[in-house]
């Protein structure tokens, strides 16, 4: 299965405007996903769209092709009207959805449950809890762990079964998605 999603916080992105940082720009950047910033309404906020975009395919495509963590951004074409992002004849569709405080995206798949939580330094058990709750599977039997290429799964410790997930977090915000399926 594969998954991917990012979260931005919207009062720390916002806070250091990149658009008229060219450098910035070209190193994450395509000519053509520069011009679509320099047309958007809102360019700031579209530069923090994009990123998400990028981050949210960047997680599926090294899950899809089990690769060693390393994002290039550039080398993810974004196009923000149509939400989707290409990396080597790949296309990923995006869901993407913001308001005044952040950005959230996530790859647009069936059968995908999200849980979104305000950061903390136990985010990650706090997950693990509502995860119980929502699946009904004992707290004790679930288990946060990440691949050898560093990608995260949870476990299922009496099944010897892992999930795949993915895991964000920025500033305030944190979120996590997975495959409903069985465990």
């Amino acid at each position: 299965m594969i998954i991917g999603n990012d979260i931005i916080d919207l009062e720390i992105a916002l806070d250091k405007p990149r658009l008229k940082n060219d450098r910035f720009l070209s190193k994450v950047f395509t000519k053509n996903e520069i011009t679509q910033i320099h047309l958007h309404p809102n360019p700031e906020l579209a530069i923090w769209k994009m990123w998400s975009m990028k981050e949210t395919a960047y997680k599926a495509h090294q899950r899809l092709f089990q690769l060693p963590a390393r994002l290039d951004p550039i080398s993810y074409e974004c196009d923000l009207d149509k939400l989707y992002v290409i990396k080597d004849k790949n296309t990923y569709i995006i869901n993407l959805e913001n308001d005044e405080n952040h950005i959230y995206s996530w790859l647009k798949f069936r059968n995908i449950m999200h849980i979104k939580l305000p950061y903390s330094p136990n985010y990650k058990s706090d997950f693990l809890k509502e995860f119980s709750i929502r699946t009904d599977l004992d707290l004790r039997n679930i288990e946060l762990c990440k691949n050898n290429l560093g990608i995260p799964e949870l476990l299922v410790k009496n099944t010897n079964n892992s999930l795949p997930i993915s895991i964000t977090h920025h500033g305030r915000f944190a979120a996590i998605c997975f495959p409903l399926i069985n465990c």
